[in-house]
């Protein structure tokens, strides 16, 4: 498979902080403190194999919690990476905020492209999209 196929990222060797799809740590939601933060004091969007905390906040911040119920370590990190990459695809159009998404165990067994439509149907629930001319 050639590099950039079919990607959003730039394959013409810009540099890799130039484009907005990136997503380092510098959008991560850290320490247990601030997850704890946002539990009680965001809102909540529930559907059936997730749940969007949501606080309004000046910068994006971003965390995914994937508990032992939903399955083995392997199983919980491919629900946290499916979900990683779903937001990172969305990142640019959304609003600043900080954002928990919590995987519930339905998610384990849900395919690929139906997690990406929930995780856009909450955030459009929520209305956490940014209008056209913002951001």
């Amino acid at each position: 498979m050639k590099k950039g196929v079919g990607s959003p990222v730039p394959s013409n060797g810009a540099r890799a902080s130039t484009h907005n799809y990136r997503f380092g740590r510098a959008f991560s939601l850290g320490r247990n403190k601030q997850f704890t933060y946002v539990y009680r004091r965001g809102k909540s969007f529930h559907s059936r194999r997730m749940v969007l905390y949501y606080l309004r906040a000046r910068d994006l911040k971003v965390g995914f919690s994937v508990s032992a119920k939903v399955g083995n370590s392997v199983t919980r990190n491919r629900v946290r990476r499916r979900m990683r990459e779903d937001f990172r695809l969305l990142r640019p159009s959304l609003l600043p905020g900080k954002y928990i998404f919590v995987a519930r165990t339905a998610a384990a067994e849900a395919p690929y492209p139906e997690m990406a439509r929930e995780m856009k149907s909450l955030l459009k629930r929520a209305e956490l999209f940014a209008a056209k001319g913002e951001s």
